[in-house]
Formats: C-alpha cells, sequence, structure tokens
C-alpha cells in the first residue's frame, strides 16, 4: 500500500476527564480485561509496548503482539481523542488481534471518529459554508482572532461548518490548506456562543503553535498551549458546559440530530 503525504491534523474533542493519558497502561489495562476470553492469547503477558502515533489519515492504526512486545500505531489525533474514543478504538483493534467479535457500539464510535478527519491532499480541500443555522463562523473567527490574536492575519484562516455531524470531534485545524472545520452539532441555539468560541480560540492556537516531536512522537499541546488556551475569558465556563450539559445536549435533541445527519445541508 502507497504512503500518504504527510500533513498535520490538529482536532478539539469533547474534554476527556483524564488529561494526562498513560497510553503504555491503558493498553496492558484493555489487553488484560479482553484476553481472558482468548484461547490463543489467554494466558499471553504483556512485557512492554511500543507506542507510535502517525499524521496519515487511513491504513496506519494497528496495535500487533510478538513475544511479549505489543506495538500501536495510531493517527495523531488520537492524541486527543474523547476517553470513550480512546476506549472504543483500543478495544476494536485489540479484540480483532485476540480474535474475538467486537461490540457494535465500538464501530460505530470509531467510524466517527476516523470520518470526522478530513481528507488528505489540497486536491480534496473545498470551501465549507461558514454561515450555519445559528451562528456565522467568520463573525466567530474575526471576532476571536482581533481580541486574542491581533497579530495574526486571519484572511490565511478559512472556516467553516465540516460536512460530518461529529458528535464528539468538535473541531479540527489542517496545517496544509489552513482550514479550521467545526462539526455542525454546535450550530444550535441551544449551543452556548461561548462553547464555538472556546473550540475556535483553540483551533486558532494550533495554527500559531505548531506540533513539536517529544521523545519521539508528536506533542500536540504543550504546556504554552495549554496556557495560552486558558487564557480565554470563558474557558473554565465552556469546559464546564461540555463536561456537564453536552451530553444532556445529545439526548434532548436526539430526534434532531439523527434528522440533520441525513440532511442535504450537513451531509
Amino acid at each position: 500500500m502507497s504512503q500518504m503525504p504527510e500533513k498535520e491534523l490538529e482536532s478539539f474533542s469533547v474534554p476527556d476527564p483524564i488529561p494526562d493519558r498513560n497510553w503504555e497502561e491503558y493498553l496492558v489495562s484493555v489487553w488484560d480485561s479482553l484476553k481472558v476470553r482468548s484461547r490463543r492469547f489467554k494466558e499471553s503477558q504483556v512485557r512492554s509496548v511500543e507506542l507510535k502515533f502517525y499524521p496519515y489519515r487511513n491504513g496506519n492504526h494497528s496495535i500487533s503482539y510478538h513475544n511479549g512486545i505489543l506495538t500501536a500505531k495510531f493517527h495523531s489525533s488520537l492524541m486527543d481523542a474523547s476517553e470513550e474514543t480512546v476506549l472504543s478504538f483500543v478495544s476494536l483493534l485489540i479484540s480483532k488481534l485476540l480474535g474475538l467479535k467486537p461490540k457494535q457500539i465500538w464501530k460505530e464510535e470509531v467510524a466517527e471518529f476516523l470520518n470526522s478527519l478530513p481528507e488528505s491532499g489540497t486536491s480534496n480541500f473545498k470551501k465549507l459554508r461558514e454561515n450555519g443555522a445559528a451562528y456565522d463562523l467568520k463573525a466567530i473567527l474575526e471576532k476571536i482572532s482581533s481580541f486574542y490574536f491581533p497579530k495574526i492575519d486571519t484572511k490565511l484562516l478559512s472556516i467553516g461548518w465540516a460536512d460530518r455531524l461529529g458528535k464528539r470531534r468538535l473541531g479540527s485545524y489542517e496545517k496544509r490548506n489552513m482550514n479550521i472545520r467545526i462539526s455542525p452539532i454546535l450550530d444550535h441555539k441551544d449551543i452556548p456562543i461561548y462553547v464555538i468560541e472556546h473550540v475556535v480560540h483553540h483551533e486558532i492556537l494550533h495554527h500559531i503553535l505548531p506540533t513539536r516531536i517529544k521523545n519521539g512522537q508528536n506533542s500536540i499541546h504543550s504546556p504554552e498551549f495549554k496556557r495560552k488556551e486558558k487564557e480565554y475569558v470563558r474557558y473554565r465556563e465552556a469546559i464546564n458546559w461540555l463536561k456537564m450539559e453536552y451530553p444532556k445536549f445529545l439526548i434532548k435533541h436526539q430526534k434532531e440530530i439523527g434528522h440533520r445527519l441525513r440532511s442535504e445541508f450537513y451531509g
């Protein structure tokens, strides 16, 4: 299989209740919980974990086991995914490796995660809608930029509502096209504007603070990034709303969301 051209993709997800995830311990924990149902690997022990993150959209999501070594290769955007997404992603891959039947909910969660990633290559770039049913993203981008980032040229950035209704991956930044995508799940009158402003502020930070390599892995959210993210005046309010009220929003508008998934506007 030919390798896809490298690019950088940054994303915003519903806040993870575990801010600093220990990936090695996490992988071993899922392995140990699932292997008990596997005939071949029931007695297998993981002696070490080799973990790599790559900025490619497809073809690099895998987990393998050999001589006590668990090797995992993931898309770099998984580093910023919610706990539920990571659990589904890791459980799906490990269950297949162990020869177990994966749960349908894992498949659905992983499908949404992968489908929310923009396509690779500039030839696939398309202008997205800035005006939504409730909010104008261009106006929000200009407001946040002028107040928090007055030195950047917003004309270099494009922003629009994504063509997929991601429930967990609320925003992403693609460096190659300097494009910010916001999930249209937020384009609703019941979503506070400060939540959208927080997500847009987060993605602009990805534009001005490049990903760094730390211990051989992509470090998407550096200490400087996290510090500057909190400069948004309603940061804590937005985080609390996403943790406490957003799940209620999804339940309340379940039927409407299902309809929008089938609508022409949202694809």
